[in-house]
C-alpha cells in the first residue's frame, strides 16, 4: 500500500539557493486582502489596494509552477489549522494570550479559545469583529475603536502573511523564526512558528529557533527577515542589514545562531544597505538563478551609475569569535572571492538605468530558484527577462486567464529546457512589493 504523499513528513534542509525546490510554504492571499482601506496602506506597509479576487489567482499561477517543477506546496492557513487542533491545550492557549496581548486587546483571547480549528485558523488571519465575540469585555479600547474605526474590528487582519520568505527562514536544517522589522507584522512569525510546529505532516517537528522570544531578541533595535538573508553555500551566507534588518540582528543571529549550530558555516557577509523602501530586502537587489549567475541591481552590486546618488553598497564580515571588519570591493566581488571568477550578473532592467531603477521597483531581480537555471519573474519585467534571454533563457508566460490544463502543459515541457523563466502576469502581486521569492518560503532543496 503506497503512503500518501500529502501525509509524510517534510524533509527540511536548505544549504544553497538554486538546489531543486522540494518542500515550499505559501499563503494564498484571502479575506484579509479585502478587508484593507486605503487609510490603512501606510500602518500596513502597502503602497496601494489589491484586488482580492485578480490576486488570489495570480497566485495560484505561481503554485502551479511550484508545483509543476516538482516541489510540494504547504499553504500556511492550513499549517496553522492543522496546527490549532494538534496542539497542547496549553500551548494553543499561549498563542491566543500572546497574539491578543500584543493587538491590545487580551481579554480576547478565552472566548478565542472556544472557537474550532478552521474558524480560529481563518480569524488569526483575516481578523476578528467584534460582532463574532459574544460577550466581549467593554474597555476603553474599543469604546475608542467606536467612534474612529468604521471596520468594527477587535483583531486587526494581517495581509502581509503572503510574503511568506520574511517570518521564518531555513538554513541547512535549521528553522530560524525571525523577529520582524515592523509591528504590522509582527504577528506573522508567531503564526507561522506555531503553524511549523504543530502543523506539518506526520506530526513532524521541525528543529526551530525561535527569535521572537521577549528573552532573545528582545528589543526592537534586533530585528531579522527572511527577505535579507541568501544562502550562498554550506560555508557562507549573505545578509542584507536593510531597512527591516538590523545591525545588532545580524550579530546576534551570527554569533548566537548559526555559528553555534553550523558547524560548517565560516563566514556571514553583511551587505550595509541604506534604509530606504525601494529596497527594504537584500532580494530585492540580488537573487541567485543558476550556478553561477545571479540577477542583481547592478548600481549597488555591482557599481556603476549610482541608485538615487548611492554608492555600490559596502560589505562587513563577521567570522566566529572575531568582531566585525569592513571590507573592500562590491557585492560582485565577494561572490566571485566566494564561488569563483565565473560568476556574473545579470543587470535587472538590461542595461539602461532608467529601467533597472523601474524594474528593481517591480521586483525584477527578486527571482525565485526552481531548480538551476529555472526561475520565476513578473513578466511585466520585460528587460529583466531580455537580459536573462542573452545568458540562454527561454521565456514561457503564463497568466490567470489560461487554462489549467495548457498551463500545466507549459511549464511540464519548459522544465527540460536548461534555462528557462516562467515569466507569470502579477499585476496585482506586483504592487503589493513583493516578488517570486518574496512570496515562497522553501524548506527543501534537493
Amino acid at each position: 500500500m503506497q503512503t500518501d504523499p500529502t501525509h509524510r513528513p517534510p524533509q527540511i534542509r536548505i544549504r544553497s539557493e538554486i538546489g531543486a525546490l522540494r518542500e515550499v510554504v505559501v499563503h494564498r492571499p484571502g479575506p484579509e486582502i479585502a478587508r484593507m482601506t486605503q487609510h490603512e496602506l501606510e500602518r500596513l506597509l502597502f503602497d496601494d489596494l489589491l484586488s482580492p479576487t485578480e490576486t488570489g489567482r495570480e497566485h495560484d499561477v505561481m503554485t502551479d509552477v511550484l508545483r509543476g517543477a516538482g516541489a510540494r506546496v504547504h499553504e500556511v492557513s492550513r499549517l496553522l489549522a492543522r496546527g490549532l487542533s494538534r496542539a497542547p491545550r496549553a500551548s494553543r492557549a499561549a498563542l491566543l494570550r500572546r497574539i491578543c496581548a500584543s493587538a491590545g486587546a487580551p481579554g480576547l483571547a478565552p472566548l478565542l479559545g472556544e472557537w474550532d480549528a478552521e474558524r480560529l485558523a481563518l480569524g488569526l488571519v483575516a481578523g476578528v469583529f467584534w460582532h463574532e465575540l459574544k460577550g466581549a469585555p467593554q474597555t476603553l479600547g474599543r469604546l475608542r475603536a467606536g467612534l474612529f474605526d468604521p471596520t468594527d474590528m477587535a483583531l486587526r487582519p494581517v495581509p502581509n502573511l503572503m510574503f511568506m520568505r520574511d517570518p521564518a527562514m531555513v538554513i541547512d536544517d535549521q528553522v530560524v523564526i525571525n523577529r520582524m522589522g515592523r509591528p504590522a507584522r509582527a504577528r506573522e512569525a508567531v503564526l507561522v512558528g506555531f503553524a511549523l510546529r504543530w502543523g506539518l505532516p506526520g506530526g513532524y517537528g521541525p528543529r526551530l529557533t525561535p527569535l521572537t522570544e521577549d528573552d532573545h531578541f528582545g528589543k526592537r533595535n534586533c530585528t531579522v527577515e527572511g527577505g535579507d538573508l541568501l544562502v550562498i553555500s554550506p560555508e557562507v551566507v549573505l545578509v542584507g542589514c536593510s531597512e527591516r534588518t538590523t545591525a545588532l540582528g545580524i550579530e546576534r543571529l551570527a554569533h548566537e545562531v548559526l555559528f553555534p549550530n553550523q558547524p560548517a558555516l565560516k563566514r556571514v557577509y553583511a551587505v550595509l544597505m541604506p534604509e530606504l523602501r525601494s529596497i527594504m530586502h537584500l532580494d530585492t537587489l540580488l537573487t541567485q538563478v543558476d550556478a553561477e549567475l545571479f540577477l542583481g541591481h547592478a548600481p549597488l552590486v555591482a557599481g556603476g551609475p549610482g541608485h538615487l546618488g548611492q554608492p555600490p553598497l559596502r560589505v562587513a564580515r563577521l567570522e566566529r569569535d572575531v568582531a566585525p571588519t569592513l571590507i573592500g570591493g562590491t557585492v560582485l566581488d565577494i561572490l566571485r572571492e566566494e564561488l569563483g571568477m565565473g560568476v556574473e550578473l545579470v543587470p535587472c532592467g538590461g542595461d539602461d538605468p532608467v529601467q533597472q531603477e523601474r524594474e528593481q521597483w517591480t521586483d525584477g531581480a527578486n527571482a525565485v530558484c526552481l531548480g538551476p537555471g529555472h526561475i520565476l519573474l513578473y513578466s511585466r519585467n520585460v528587460g529583466t527577462i531580455e537580459a536573462l534571454a542573452r545568458r540562454g533563457f527561454t521565456e514561457v508566460r503564463l497568466s490567470a486567464v489560461q487554462p489549467a490544463d495548457e498551463r500545466a502543459g507549459l511549464i511540464a515541457e519548459a522544465m527540460d529546457h536548461p534555462r528557462v523563466v516562467f515569466g507569470f502576469t502579477g499585476s496585482e502581486l506586483c504592487r503589493a512589493r513583493g516578488g517570486g521569492r518574496c512570496l515562497t518560503m522553501p524548506l527543501h532543496r534537493a
